[in-house]
């Protein structure tokens, strides 16, 4: 297989963007050529550029480049990132234009969209594979307890450009919904939300992101911890991650069992969102801040907890729950988190954004850790292999390829 390949790639991440190297790599190890339409100095993976069949192609857009540049200089960061959505259009344009011009001396058997939906329609036949669909956050962020976080930690200027951004999402996600021959979602719950949204269901397919598990083969089971089990919040605070929840659900679990501890790592003090949230507990007994874990210690963090959590509004796949299962560690998740998909039982499900639904979802997983330890670690290890391992990930990816390529072949011939 011949792949174009455009979007954001980036190394040693743990989200979309740090997948698609891993996965581009086990293509090039299976004999594939890769050629990347990157933009040097901002999404240039330099993992890959010893791999036999790896190129990179250098993609400018200097008008926007300037644009750009001007607008970091402004005191706003609203013209910025107006900037920055038109750039991306730009450049993805750019890239298919470039692309369908080599194609008559590298024969591209597809094109490969990274972590966004296809803006641009190509005569050859293109995969996107999007971060999320592009409604689903800001429907998250019109609910009731999302939106009294954002308006009041960042005020009602902050909340209608949030919105009017994903405004402009939609508008051009919808105008672009046929350029791309196949989805790709991370989960059933995003794939139900791209039909929802309105692609058809025959462009539609789900498959999960590659993870290194052999990052965390080394991690001891969980085993006996005589009573103490603790919780780790990983990452981010945006208001649709709901830290507000997983606080008030600790809360109430501590209060039955204050054995139980809570480590919130991440960039958290920093945060707007979330400095309010964390003010009622800086001197709880059983919850500990830290500052941000770098991705390469995170195996070791996880040797260190038992449960993560995660409990975000219209998540469509949570790298850190399926690091956790790969580590062997036990997830909590809210229910339109897609990752549920992939968690077997090591995975407990809150029914309701409610605190006291989390804190029973807490308490099952409390309980579950301290009654089946080595066999929890079991159960998520075997999950994380059925549906994280790179050779599973890269086989899928190809079969749906192929599937593609055949589909535009034949309403090419209709």
């Amino acid at each position: 297989m011949n792949l174009a390949v455009l979007g954001i790639l980036a190394d040693g991440v743990g989200s979309g963007a740090g997948a698609f190297p891993t996965l581009l790599r086990a293509l090039l190890e299976r004999g594939a050529r890769v050629d990347f339409y990157g933009m040097r100095g901002f999404n240039d993976p330099r993992s890959l550029e010893a791999l036999p069949g790896y190129r990179f192609v250098d993609v400018r857009v200097p008008f926007f480049e300037r644009l750009h540049q001007a607008a970091r200089r402004l005191p706003s960061p609203y013209p910025v990132a107006g900037v920055a959505q038109v750039a991306h259009v730009a450049y993805q344009r750019e890239a298919i234009r470039l692309i369908q011009a080599e194609h008559a001396h590298a024969n591209y058997t597809l094109v490969l969209c990274t972590d966004a939906q296809a803006l641009a329609p190509s005569r050859l036949p293109l995969a996107c594979w999007p971060q999320s669909p592009p409604h689903t956050e800001a429907a998250a962020l019109r609910t009731a307890a999302v939106a009294k976080n954002l308006l009041e930690t960042h005020g009602m200027a902050r909340y209608a450009a949030v919105q009017l951004f994903y405004a402009y999402r939609r508008a051009v996600a919808r105008a672009a919904l046929d350029w791309s021959d196949l989805y790709l979602c991370g989960s059933t719950w995003a794939e139900s939300e791209w039909a929802r949204f309105g692609v058809a269901s025959e462009r539609l397919r789900t498959i999960a992101y590659p993870i290194k598990l052999e990052r965390y083969a080394d991690i001891p089971a969980l085993g006996n911890h005589a009573g103490t089990v603790t919780f780790l919040w990983l990452g981010r605070a945006v208001p649709r991650k709901r830290l507000d929840l997983f606080l008030e659900g600790f809360r109430i679990l501590f209060e039955r069992e204050p054995t139980v501890r809570a480590r919130l790592v991440g960039n958290l003090r920093s945060d707007r969102s979330a400095a309010p949230l964390l003010r009622a507990y800086e001197q709880h007994p059983g919850v500990s801040f830290e500052g941000p874990c770098l991705h390469d210690a995170v195996p070791k963090l996880f040797g260190e907890v038992d449960v993560l959590v995660q409990p975000s509004q219209n998540e469509n796949f949570g790298f850190s729950v399926a690091e956790a299962l790969a580590a062997g560690r036990a997830v909590v998740l809210g229910p339109s988190n897609g990752t549920a998909d992939y968690t077997s039982t090591a995975g407990v499900q809150f029914s309701e954004y409610d605190p006291n639904s989390v804190a029973e979802a807490l308490a099952s997983a409390r309980n579950a850790v301290l009654r089946e330890g080595p066999r929890l670690t079991a159960v998520a290890r075997a999950a994380a292999q059925r549906h994280f391992s790179i050779a599973t990930v890269a086989e899928r990816f190809l079969a749906l390829c192929h599937d593609a390529v055949t589909n535009r072949r034949r309403r090419a011939a209709a």
